[in-house]
């Protein structure tokens, strides 16, 4: 015969499941409300970005000219900003896109902050419009949307690459700015002032001379020196087979002899 189970083990196990129970559902409220929250939040925040820092103009928000209102970069660079600058930048590029698919007449409710967020990777126009609404239709997650997303940028045409001569001097003219401003770079503190910092001040000064020291190290790398090595010699090969077979080959000089 079995052991019948006190009441005392079957009122346990009942309110240990009441109690997962009672976790499952508040795991499941909390996440919708700070998700709405989370949504709400960050819309409002790139709309906000959006109108006082580039006028309401998505062009300019999304463009890479330097020249852009040098003022977001100024708030970005801020300590006291809570979020971080990547973050913020997604906020603003996502506000822009709502600009476009609300210009476009485009009912996106029924997609959360991650989906449109993931959209941004794609340019405005009716492929992106497409899998909006394939996206609405299929009920798909944000996972399944970034695979849709990114089999589709799969397919478009890569970017021609630069040619090794502007490469070169780009990186040359970037290096020789990196080099003159940490050249020039004061870094002597009196440690007095440093003393008199909060400690989250400390902490930001400690982590930005370590990055600074990194970055240093990075640009100093042997790996990459190696590397320009290796190209050197590559190009010095190429110069003496070149050369090579012009001496084996060399071009006719002169006017041709005029058939008589």
């Amino acid at each position: 015969m079995s052991e019948e189970k006190t009441p005392v083990e079957i009122d346990t196990k009942k309110i240990q499941v009441d109690d997962e129970k009672l976790i499952d559902d508040a795991v499941q409220f909390i996440n919708e409300k700070a998700n709405e929250t989370l949504y709400k939040g960050s819309i409002e925040i790139g709309e906000y970005i959006l109108e006082h820092f580039f006028n309401g103009d998505p062009k300019l928000a999304s463009s890479k000219n330097p020249k852009k209102p040098q003022s977001f970069n100024n708030l970005c660079d801020r300590d006291d900003l809570i979020v971080h600058p990547n973050q913020l930048g997604l906020m603003v590029r996502v506000a822009s896109q709502e600009k476009y698919f609300i210009e476009k007449e485009i009912d996106t409710t029924a997609l959360s902050y991650t989906h449109k967020a993931s959209l941004v990777k794609m340019d405005n126009g009716l492929k992106k419009n497409n899998m909006v609404k394939k996206c609405i239709e299929k009920e798909w997650t944000t996972r399944q949307l970034e695979d849709a997303i990114k089999k589709h940028l799969n397919t478009l045409p890569s970017i021609p690459k630069p040619s090794l001569i502007r490469t070169t001097k780009k990186y040359i003219t970037k290096i020789d700015e990196v080099l003159k401003t940490v050249k020039d770079a004061d870094l002597d503190f009196n440690a007095n002032d440093v003393s008199e910092m909060s400690d989250a001040r400390r902490d930001t000064l400690r982590t930005n001379l370590t990055d600074l020291k990194n970055k240093i190290e990075e640009i100093l790398d042997k790996e990459i020196s190696k590397k320009c090595g290796k190209a050197l010699e590559e190009l010095t090969k190429i110069d003496e087979e070149i050369k090579a077979e012009k001496k084996k080959n060399p071009a006719k000089r002169g006017r041709l002899a005029k058939k008589k």
